[in-house]
Formats: C-alpha cells, sequence, structure tokens
C-alpha cells in the first residue's frame, strides 16, 4: 500500500512531464503582439500593416535577399508579431540575413519537441540563438523562447519520469510477489479445510454408541 501510495503521489507531483511531448512550435506565441483590437480602424491598420509586411519581404526574395521558401512563413508570423525585429532601419541585404535565420528557428520550433532541445537537438538550438543574437531582435522573446525550450524544471521531471517507472517495476514486481503468496495460502487453507473435515468425522464417530 506505501508503494502505490508514493508512486501516485509522485505521478501527481511530476505530471508535467507531458510537457516533454509538446511541440516547440507554441513557444512562438511568446512574441510580443499587436493587441488585438475590434474597431474598424483597428481592421484597417493590421491590414496596411499585412500589405506593408507582404510587399517588403517579397521585396527582399526579389532581390534574392530572402530565400522564397520563407516567404510565406515569415509573412504569417511577423504580420502576428510586427515588434520581433527591433531595428526597421536595416540595409535590405541584412534584414534578408536576418529574417533568413528567423525562418531557420522558427522551422526548428516547427519540427521539434522540448526532449529533442534537451538530447540530439541541443547544439543545433543553442547555434540558431546564438545567431539570432546577433541581429537587433527582441531580447526578451528571445530570452523567453530560450528558457521556455530549455526548461529547468525538465531535466527534474525526466527523473521523476524515471523514478516514477522505476517504482512502477517495483509495484508491479510487488503484485506479483502477492498472487504467489496468495496462491500458496489459498493451498494451505484447502489443507486446513480438509485436516477440519478429517477432525470432525473422527469427533462424530467418537461420540456414536459402539453398538454390534
Amino acid at each position: 500500500m506505501k508503494v502505490s501510495s508514493d508512486i501516485e503521489d509522485q505521478f501527481l507531483k511530476d505530471d508535467e512531464i507531458l510537457v516533454s511531448k509538446s511541440k516547440l512550435c507554441t513557444i512562438v506565441s511568446q512574441c510580443p503582439s499587436k493587441p488585438a483590437q475590434g474597431d474598424p480602424s483597428q481592421r484597417d491598420e493590421d491590414l496596411s500593416y499585412s500589405w506593408v509586411v507582404t510587399k517588403e519581404l517579397r521585396n527582399l526574395v526579389s532581390e534574392n535577399y530572402l530565400a522564397i521558401e520563407n516567404l510565406s512563413l515569415l509573412t504569417d508570423f511577423l504580420v502576428k508579431n510586427p515588434s520581433v525585429l527591433r531595428d526597421t532601419s536595416l540595409s535590405n541585404r541584412f534584414k534578408g540575413y536576418a529574417y533568413n535565420c528567423l525562418a531557420e528557428l522558427l522551422k526548428f520550433l516547427q519540427k521539434h519537441y522540448l526532449l529533442d532541445v534537451l538530447g540530439s537537438s541541443h547544439s543545433e538550438f543553442v547555434e540558431l540563438l546564438q545567431d539570432m543574437r546577433r541581429f537587433p531582435f527582441d531580447k526578451e522573446w528571445l530570452d523567453g523562447v530560450e528558457k521556455l525550450a530549455l526548461f529547468p524544471g525538465l531535466q527534474v521531471s525526466q527523473n521523476a519520469l524515471q523514478n516514477f517507472l522505476d517504482s512502477k517495476h517495483i509495484l508491479t514486481q510487488h503484485v506479483e510477489d502477492l498472487k504467489h503468496q496468495l496462491a500458496s495460502f489459498e493451498a494451505v487453507l484447502q489443507n486446513i479445510t480438509q485436516q477440519e473435515a478429517q477432525i470432525l468425522e473422527t469427533q462424530a464417530a467418537l461420540s456414536d454408541p459402539i453398538g454390534y
């Protein structure tokens, strides 16, 4: 019973291990974005900004500063997150480098899980972040991406998961032992029952008159 209680407590305490199965693309939403407004003037402003972003990116593509395969991804992201690039006075060449780097990070976040960053893809993620920090992107957003992707509590949760699996193994073995003990007890009980029947028969025989 104590083993079972310990395992239940561990499971409830460390259910955040499920975070490891979430795609990193959710981190993208942490970028500072324009506040949602419902009035017509705000919608017109949003449409105007969307047109400006699309035009700028298409211009960078036409000048061969931006890879065309990154156009759609960057358009969607930058329309929703206009503040990610802090310095808009960059030359088109430098801005193209920055946006291509941003696209690589976004694609990485879409394809990988948190456990990937803590494992085989760790160095790739760190390198991408280092490249991003060479450009004037929003520092708070980059810090947020790094913090969420390299969530320090996840390492503890992985250890908790291993402890949970170990406890599960112990409990399984304990259940098997109890099954064997139960089978043994049932055999002993059956033997006692048989002996009890024999004793009752003997007592009954001793109580009968001898007779002829």
